[in-house]
């Protein structure tokens, strides 16, 4: 008999050997319930004294077992788990108990233990013990619950189905309410859990094969229904360990390593308890780091290491209670060509993205950049935690969130440098004009009137947390100073192999336009007084882009080339023009989610440069300031954001003569922006279509337009990630030449793949020569 029997919450001291002996104490208090669990969502779950407690309440609560499964084999199982009342009134309609075959759309745990939907089992409210959903004539147990078993059983019978029984077992071990079912036993494979929710399950027959959507209870906050649990047991022939699958202490690691030699390692670790004084330590080849503490707040470790040879790869090993985490410091890039892939937003759809990690791997980068919106606000789902005040319930639920992007992404950059910038979402932010980083007015709540405010909605805490995390590998701010409220800085310099780089800031700095042009009546970014020009109305002397801080490093940067550089480089957000057309009647964005994806050879009828304050062509005047320093350096910008993937050139007096930029496609779409004025673009090449030349975005600024990726229905499935234009962007820097090739690749693309997926998107590559500012392909 297979035995999957759960070490942690046992309290009788059988330990696995691989248990972690020092966050297992009995007295342990944390927010992360341990290895062998995914907790939906984290920040409403607690470990205390040998319990897994739901603390806050709401509909579908749950804590998802990884390292075990119900497989397919026909044979019996047995699932077990004690459950204490923790608050005495419960109110909704809702239950608790056990979820079983929890499965999500992709085949992955990881899909699964995040967006899976199973068979419940349990106790509702009203005291019926049900198999799938209460019926009305089902016997009633007395509530509330004080130590009773549910121990759910299940053994083959006929034709696919299964003969199912939940027993309660009272603390005497007399049974105080049984339930019995037919299953078939598609219903029982995949992943279980332990569920508390004050919103019912949904009917279905249970006789039947399991439909592909089955339908999953909602999750919205409120009710009241809180519960502990503990000695969970899972065991039986038709149980399969997998311990492989575990999550934790260690997340994950990123790290750089510049062309001085020093190393900047960042570890990322689950949600311990916020003052553990757990240390992590680091060894780098034979040589070991001193420990480091874990930050109380961002749960993450960073190491700064000087002398690491930049001529061979460094193996290293990162420790945290127990838990180890290995991988490779590569040698730096010195001769051939450099590739870095690009990403940005992520809304989850198609979670894990096992496709596009493979096709991002294949591409065999030197050096990974992410630039923003690793997490929007509905991934994993659960509503956010907005707090203006320290919380770390809310920098929990951005943990679990962004923890999504680590699962993701951290077997490729277990051994590949990174850069991660955060962008609005990743604060909790639709749109972010950050104004140097004062608090926003959240008098009127926490949507559009508190970000058009301008300043930051969630707590200084809240979005140091958020830099720490995310960009803590970096090397240290070219000006480290906090800004006034206290908030962090991460623009910097990155020497890497021939590539001199600079990270930028391109929200943290930029005003707000509501409280500069009241005239114009702005609601999240878009005019709504259809008398008020935004392109001869928009000046203003107060207005900002990267603030003064930025653009003097930029301008010393500019002049000052780091010496043996090849390429110069600029990382940020967003692009530094409105790339985006709308029908002409439409005064905002709003119904750009909703909005046909039109076939291949359709083209929008009447669509127009619109301006959007949240893009980067305004303001004007320092988009042009911005756009000298980088054109004096002769960089290239790589920016996300846009969810529209496009390669141009900047224009600052006329089209043309400024720097290039290109932008990513988003990895997963929710706002499929397209470009198709109906205007001819003027002086395009040869061939290429009308959409196509030189433009004035909606702001007056002149850009040429050299590719775009269009949101296009194109008969692949799933169609709500596909048809979105989704994907990546390669660039390739060979110093030989000195020429840039830049690439916007489909999602399901890659060198490896047969064709036609092994190309960039229509109108890639584009190459250039930095040096010169010339397209020579």
């Amino acid at each position: 008999m297979k035995r999957h029997l759960l070490p942690l919450l046992l309290i009788s001291g059988i330990l696995h050997a691989d248990t972690i002996e020092p966050v297992m104490a009995p007295n342990t208090e944390r927010p992360w319930i341990g290895k062998e669990f995914w907790a939906n969502p984290a920040e409403d779950w607690n470990l205390s004294n040998g319990r897994i407690i739901n603390r806050f309440s709401g509909g579908n609560r749950n804590a998802v077992i990884l390292t075990a499964e119900v497989g397919p084999a026909e044979a019996a199982f047995t699932f077990r788990v004690r459950i204490d009342q923790v608050s005495f009134e419960t109110t909704g309609e809702g239950f608790v108990g056990m979820e079983l075959g929890r499965k999500g759309r992709f085949n992955d745990f990881r899909d699964s233990a995040i967006y899976g939907v199973g068979l419940m089992v349990g106790v509702d409210f009203k005291g019926r013990p049900f198999i799938g959903f209460p019926e009305e004539s089902s016997d009633k147990i007395d509530l509330p619950l004080e130590g009773e078993v549910f121990e759910f059983k299940a053994k083959p019978a006929e034709d696919g189905l299964y003969d199912c029984t939940l027993n309660l077992i009272d603390v005497a071990g007399k049974t105080k309410g049984t339930c019995s079912r037919k299953i078939h036993g598609s219903y029982l494979e995949g992943l279980v859990a332990v569920t508390a929710s004050s919103r019912p399950p949904r009917p279905s027959n249970f006789l039947e094969p399991r439909p592909e959507n089955l339908p999953a209870v909602p999750t919205a906050r409120g009710g009241e229904a809180r519960f502990a649990f503990s000695d969970i047991l899972l065991n039986g022939d038709k149980v399969i360990a997998r311990p492989e699958q575990s999550f934790g202490p260690i997340a994950w690691c990123t790290h750089t390593l510049d062309n001085n030699g020093i190393l900047r390692l960042l570890v990322q670790s689950v949600p311990m308890a916020r003052e553990s004084g757990l240390e992590v330590s680091l060894e780098l080849g034979d040589r070991k780091v001193s420990a480091k503490k874990l930050d109380s707040s961002s749960r993450t470790a960073l190491f700064r290491v000087l002398k690491v040879s930049t001529d061979q790869d460094t193996p290293y090993k990162v420790t945290l209670a127990g838990d180890t985490w290995e991988g490779i410091i590569p040698a730096l890039p010195k001769k051939g060509e450099v590739v870095i892939t690009s990403l940005s937003c992520n809304d989850s759809s198609g979670f894990p993205h096992n496709d596009l990690v493979e096709n991002v791997r294949a591409q065999d980068p030197d050096l990974i950049t992410f630039h923003g919106d690793q997490i929007y606000e509905g991934i994993g789902g659960y509503n956010l935690i907005y707090d203006q005040r320290p919380n770390d319930r809310a920098v929990i639920s951005y943990l679990r969130k962004y923890y999504m992007h680590g699962w993701t992404w951290r077997e490729i950059l277990r051994n590949t440098p990174s850069i991660t910038i955060p962008d609005d979402h990743d604060v909790f932010h639709g749109n972010l004009w950050g104004a140097g980083g004062k608090a926003a007015d959240i008098t009127r709540g926490f949507m559009n009137p508190a970000q058009d405010s301008g300043g930051y909605k969630m707590s200084v805490e809240f979005v140091n947390a958020v830099h720490r995390s995310q960009t803590g590998n970096l090397p240290e701010p070219a000006d480290p100073s906090p800004c006034r409220s206290g908030i962090s800085v991460y623009f910097t310099r990155f020497l890497f192999g021939p590539l001199d780089m600079v990270v930028l800031s391109d929200r943290q700095f930029k005003s707000a336009p509501a409280p500069l042009y009241p005239k114009a009546e702005i609601v999240n970014g878009w005019v709504q007084n259809l008398n008020w020009n935004p392109i001869d109305d928009s000046a203003h002397p107060e207005a900002e882009l990267l603030g003064a801080r930025q653009e003097t490093f930029l301008r010393n940067w500019a002049k000052k080339p780091a010496e043996g550089s090849k390429f110069r480089v600029a990382i940020s957000q967003s692009p530094w023009c409105a790339p985006q057309t709308l029908p002409t009647a439409t005064t905002s964005d709003a119904d750009v989610p909703g909005m046909k994806i039109l076939k291949h050879g359709d083209y929008a009828p009447d669509d127009e440069p619109k301006a959007d304050f949240d893009t980067n062509g305004w303001p004007q005047n320092k988009q042009k300031l911005a756009l000298s320093s980088l054109k004096q350096a002769k960089a290239v910008h790589i920016t996300g954001d846009q969810h529209l993937g496009t390669t141009g050139q900047y224009g600052i007096e006329t089209w043309g003569d400024g720097p290039w930029w290109i932008s990513s496609p988003a990895i997963a779409n929710i706002w499929p922006r397209r470009w198709m004025p109906a205007e001819e673009g003027k002086k395009r090449r040869s061939g290429d279509p009308k959409h196509l030349g030189d433009f004035r975005d909606g702001f007056g600024n002149a850009i040429t337009l050299h590719a775009v990726a269009n949101p296009k229905d194109i008969d692949r499935e799933p169609a709500r990630l596909f048809d979105r234009a989704v994907g990546y962007v390669v660039t390739r820097w060979n110093p030989a030449n000195g020429q840039t090739s830049l690439e916007a690749w489909p999602f399901w693309a890659s060198p490896a793949k047969p064709a036609p997926d092994n190309q960039p998107y229509p109108g890639w590559p584009v190459v250039i020569e930095p040096a010169s500012g010339k397209r020579v392909k």
